[in-house]
C-alpha cells in the first residue's frame, strides 16, 4: 500500500482517517448516544429513533449536540428532538461530536479529492 507512489500515500491517509473515523463513531455511539438514551428511559422520554437500519442514527445524535441550534441544526428535526438530546448531553459529548462531525468531514473530502486527481473507480 505504501509503495512511494502518490495513490499509495492515498491509500495509506484514507486508511488512517478513516480508522480515527470509525474509533470515534463507535465511541460516541457507546459512550454519548447510549447514555443520553438510557438517561432519557430513566426520565420517561420516548426514544428519539425508532429505526436505525445502518447506524445513520449516531450522525443525528452528533450533530444534534456538537453544532448550535440554527440553520445546519434545526430544533424542530423530523427524526429526533435536537433540543431534548441537548439538554441531555455534556461537555464529553460534545467533543465526541466535534471530532466524529471534524472526522467524518475530512474522510469525505479526502475520498472526494481521491476520485478527483486519481480518476478512482
Amino acid at each position: 500500500m505504501l509503495d512511494g507512489t502518490p495513490e499509495g500515500w492515498y491509500y495509506f491517509v484514507l486508511l488512517v482517517v478513516f480508522a480515527i473515523m470509525a474509533v470515534v463513531w463507535i465511541g460516541f455511539a457507546r459512550f454519548s448516544m447510549a447514555r443520553i438514551e438510557r438517561q432519557m428511559k430513566k426520565d420517561g422520554v420516548k426514544r428519539q429513533s425508532s429505526w436505525d437500519g445502518v447506524g445513520l442514527r449516531v450522525l443525528w445524535y452528533a450533530s444534534a449536540i456538537a453544532f448550535p441550534v440554527g440553520i445546519f441544526n434545526q430544533a424542530n428535526d423530523p427524526l429526533i428532538d435536537v433540543p431534548t438530546v441537548r439538554r441531555y448531553s455534556t461537555r464529553f459529548d460534545r467533543y465526541l461530536g466535534w471530532a466524529l462531525m471534524i472526522s467524518g468531514l475530512i474522510f469525505l473530502a479526502i475520498v472526494l479529492l481521491g476520485g478527483f486527481f486519481f480518476n478512482l473507480d
